[in-house]
C-alpha cells in the first residue's frame, strides 16, 4: 500500500505552564495478539469506494480520548522543553503545516497560537546540539507513526517529534517497537519518550507526561453492508482490536459490559493487520480510533 498520511492533533495539557483541551477514559491492560501468521491475509475482500469507502464508523463510539507524550516519570525538564518546542511550532506555522498532510485528522487538532505564550518557550536553536532525541513510536500505528514502503519512518508524530528536534537543534533518533514492548523500551532507557498517539486518560500517574497536542474519538468501523448499526448489533459478533490500544482498554473497562456480548473480543499486534482481516470477512468490525481507521480506509483507495 502506498502511504498517504492523514492525521491530527492536540490539546494541551500537563507541566504546569500548560493547557488541557480534551477529555477521555481509558485503562490499562494486556493480551495476547494475533500474529501477521495467524490471521487472514486479505487480498480478498471489499474493495473501498469512492463514496464513501466500503467501510464506516457506526454513528455511536466508545468514547473521547486525548493524545499526549509520555515521558519517563521525573523527566518533568525534558517534558517541558519538548513541550513549549511544540507551542513555538504553532506559532511559527509547522504545526498546522504538518498536519496539512493528513486529511482525515487536521480536524482533531486543538492546539491554537492564540492560546500560547510566547515568552514561556525556548528560544529556535538552544537546545545542546550533542544531545540525540530518541523518539519512541508504535511501529505500524498509522496515520501517527509507522514504517514507510521505503523503510523509512513517517507519520504525523513522527514529522511533528523531527521539526522538534530541529528547532532545538537536537538530534533525532527514531526507536519503533511494537506498541506492548513500550513500556519495556522506555524504562531501559531505549528512548527518551513515548509518543505515538499515546492516550493520558487512565495512565495519569504512570508517566511525566508532555503537552496533550490532539483530541480523537474510539469507535466501531464495519463493512458498509454489514448488519450491524448500533453497539447493541456487535452482539454475537467478532470485534478485532489492536493489543494496549484504548480502544482495547475500553472495551476491558469502561465498555466491558458491551464486550461482554461478542463472540469474540479477537486481539491483533497491529491494526493493519486487523483491517486485513475485515476485509478478508474473518472478523465483523474493528474497535479502532477514528483517525487511524480513516487512515486505513483512506490507504486502500491509493
Amino acid at each position: 500500500m502506498k502511504k498517504k498520511l492523514a492525521l491530527i492533533m492536540a490539546m494541551m495539557l500537563i507541566p504546569a505552564s500548560l493547557m488541557g483541551c480534551g477529555q477521555g477514559s481509558a485503562a490499562g491492560a494486556a493480551a495476547e495478539p494475533a500474529s501477521a501468521e495467524s490471521t487472514v491475509a486479505a487480498d480478498a475482500g471489499a474493495e473501498t469506494t469512492e463514496g464513501g469507502g466500503a467501510y464506516v464508523f457506526l454513528d455511536e463510539d466508545l468514547g473521547v480520548e486525548s493524545y499526549a507524550i509520555g515521558f519517563r516519570v521525573g523527566d518533568e525538564e525534558l517534558a517541558e522543553t519538548v513541550s513549549g518546542a511544540v507551542q513555538a511550532l504553532v506559532l511559527n506555522g509547522t504545526y498546522d503545516a504538518i498536519g496539512e498532510k493528513y486529511p482525515e485528522i487536521k480536524d482533531y487538532l486543538c492546539l491554537k497560537a492564540d492560546d500560547i505564550d510566547a515568552s514561556t518557550l525556548p528560544a529556535e536553536g538552544s537546545g545542546d546540539p550533542s544531545f540525540t532525541f530518541k523518539h519512541g513510536f508504535d511501529l505500524d500505528y498509522p496515520p501517527y507513526s509507522y514504517r514507510q514502503d521505503d523503510a523509512t519512518v513517517g507519520g504525523f508524530d513522527v514529522e511533528l517529534c523531527q521539526a522538534v528536534c530541529d528547532y532545538l537543534g537536537w538530534g533525532y533518533e527514531p526507536v519503533p517497537f511494537n506498541w506492548d514492548a513500550k513500556d519495556m523500551e522506555l524504562n531501559a532507557g531505549s528512548c527518551d519518550c513515548i509518543w505515538s498517539g499515546f492516550t493520558k486518560e487512565g495512565r495519569e500517574d504512570d508517566y511525566t507526561w508532555g503537552i496533550t497536542y490532539s483530541n480523537n474519538t474510539q469507535g466501531i468501523l464495519v463493512p458498509a453492508d454489514s448488519d450491524i448499526k448500533t453497539l447493541a448489533d456487535l452482539s454475537g459478533k467478532i470485534v478485532g482490536v489492536q493489543t494496549a490500544t484504548s480502544a482495547y482498554d475500553m472495551l476491558e473497562d469502561s465498555q466491558k459490559e458491551l464486550a461482554d456480548t461478542f463472540a469474540e473480543l479477537r486481539v491483533y499486534e497491529t491494526y493493519t493487520i486487523a483491517y486485513n482481516d475485515l476485509k478478508a470477512g474473518a472478523i465483523d468490525a474493528i474497535a479502532i480510533d477514528m483517525t487511524a481507521g480513516s487512515f486505513l480506509i483512506a490507504d486502500d483507495k491509493a
